[in-house]
């Protein structure tokens, strides 16, 4: 009979961090670039069931009275091992904010990797406090007083060269245009000014699922990641949009839908533990009876 209550505490627990994931969806619905992350549940390993034959009963693969009778299969619960990223592309909404930055990478081709189809994903790059690389889809810059170009988290973002890109001269963020191509060019109306002064350093990640995400919406990879731009690369079909932020791809609707959906589950598997726990209760209360 416990095997009921191991089987509702598991589905307690995975419910628990299937919450936990969605509300941290709902509370980054807002943020620009963020992707949410998928609660997989998972089934423990069937049990086989047997019971022996105790008389000479006509049971299919058991010859006679000692002998094994399959009775079937027992599912031990389930468990939420890991929160899953989804790379959907978000919706790109216009800002007019001239260091605005949104990717599109619906053109990058599918991959198959371990026999499984794969839609690789485009990130920026950026130098995280401890000096190592990031990765991230927040596309919302500014200027900092050093004329460094920083995402809203206060990274700094890399450019092709893998470093930090400032931009010096008296030139403001009004004055600059960023092509599709992640060029920064200043004074792009003017001619006899205009001048390239940086390019955005992006990468292309084949499997995305190896990334570990780090908060503060930004991703690390385990091995260093190629950029876009270095000796040999070509776009394998990534464009950048300025005045432009990707939103995220949390759907508010269909998140607290899930929410409640999930708290309905915790409350049944909390039920059913309540039902053996009277059971238990009446079980002990006969044994202290009789003995």
């Amino acid at each position: 009979m416990l095997r009921g209550l191991y089987s509702a505490a598991s589905g307690m627990f995975s419910m628990e961090r299937k919450q936990e994931a969605l509300s941290n969806n709902l509370a980054n619905a807002q943020t620009p670039g963020f992707k949410k992350d998928d609660t997989p549940l998972r089934a423990f390993p069937k049990l086989f069931l047997e019971r022996i034959k105790d008389f000479n009963e006509n049971v299919p693969g058991a010859s006679g009275v000692g002998q094994t009778v399959p009775m079937g299969e027992l599912f031990n619960g389930v468990y939420a091992q890991e929160r899953i990223p989804s790379f959907i592309q978000g919706t790109l909404v216009q800002t007019d904010q001239p260091l605005d930055v949104a990717i599109e990478d619906q053109s990058i081709p599918l991959q198959v990797v371990n026999g499984r189809t794969v839609k690789p994903t485009a990130l920026f790059a950026v130098e995280l406090a401890d000096g190592t690389v990031g990765y991230t889809r927040n596309g919302k810059w500014d200027l900092d007083a050093n004329g460094n170009l920083v995402t809203s988290e206060g990274y700094r973002v890399l450019g092709a060269d893998h470093k930090p890109i400032q931009i010096t001269g008296g030139i403001s963020k009004e004055d600059l245009y960023i092509n599709a191509n992640g060029q920064l060019i200043a004074n792009s109306n003017v001619p006899a000014k205009t001048s390239e002064v940086g390019q955005i350093g992006m990468v292309v990640v084949q499997n995305p699922y190896d990334l570990k995400r780090q908060g503060a919406n930004v991703y690390k990879s385990d091995t260093a990641l190629p950029f876009i731009q270095d000796a040999g690369g070509t776009n394998p079909g990534v464009s950048l949009h300025q005045g432009f932020i990707e939103q995220s791809n949390v759907d508010q609707g269909q998140t607290m839908a899930d929410m409640m959906t999930t708290v309905r589950a915790y409350e049944a598997n909390q039920k059913v533990i309540g039902v053996y726990n009277q059971s238990l209760e009446q079980l002990y209360s006969v044994g202290k009876i009789n003995g």
